[in-house]
């Protein structure tokens, strides 16, 4: 993919001392969030930067290898070398956030609150946008679902894969990105609690949401979800609070 020249680059501020390569990496991110520089364009050499920001070569190779680590640009060798803004990543970001949310301990109440939160709206969406093609792979992963109800792990797999495809299409890129890294926490707290007869009730109301979604009611939708998530939720953790009541 061809380069985007930096027509005109930010006014590097000369960093002192005592913040060297930690204040190179706040006004790179800083003109990435203001849209002074975007994905794809090239910011210079390590040594040009070091120049530009007033630092030595090893603190601008300390800031950029934060920043390479960060996701925020990336570094090249040979004669294309040099540093350049780096091209975003919905993956990279929902794998960060899902580590970080375990991380800080949060709670299956919380991430079920948050999944609420974006699915509701996915499915209201997803009745107002959905296409041809996202409405065939509903269908299919629908009736792959139905297949599946006595083969509990791949029923788990295709179950979270429905709910992935509703959010596709709703067609928002950060309700996707979100959903990923939710359903990353998930997923090993939901598949120990599956089983044969939550799977049927599973498929029945799936079944009830797709149609929703195909006559385009998204109010419709985002209830039956809501309902479906609040069931979930419910059971989950109650589940974790008393192991013995598991009862699908």
């Amino acid at each position: 993919m061809a380069s985007k020249p930096l027509s005109s680059p930010p006014s590097w501020a000369a960093v002192p001392n005592a913040t060297l390569s930690g204040g190179i990496v706040a006004q790179i991110r800083t003109a990435v969030l203001n849209r002074e520089i975007v994905a794809g364009q090239f910011l210079g050499s390590e040594a040009a930067l070091s120049e530009q920001f007033g630092v030595s070569r090893m603190a601008a190779r300390d800031a950029l290898r934060t920043l390479e680590g960060l996701g925020i640009v990336e570094i090249r060798m040979g004669a294309r070398g040099g540093v350049w803004v780096a091209q975003g990543n919905p993956d990279r970001l929902a794998d960060a956030l899902a580590i970080h949310l375990k991380l800080i301990g949060i709670t299956s109440g919380e991430v079920f609150d948050a999944q609420m939160a974006i699915e509701e709206m996915a499915a209201r969406l997803a009745a107002e946008r959905r296409d041809d093609t996202d409405l065939e792979h509903l269908r299919a992963v629908l009736a792959e679902l139905s297949a599946l109800k006595n083969e509990l792990d791949r029923f788990a797999d295709a179950s979270m894969r429905f709910h992935e495809a509703i959010v596709r299409a709703s067609h928002s890129r950060i309700l996707l990105a979100q959903f990923h890294a939710l359903s990353f926490v998930l997923e090993p707290v939901l598949r120990p609690n599956l089983t044969s007869a939550s799977a049927v009730r599973i498929v029945r109301h799936h079944k009830m949401l797709l149609e929703a979604i195909e006559a385009g009611n998204g109010v419709e939708a985002a209830r039956l979800m809501q309902e479906r998530l609040a069931y979930q939720r419910a059971r989950t953790l109650s589940q974790e609070a008393d192991p013995a009541s598991r009862a699908g």
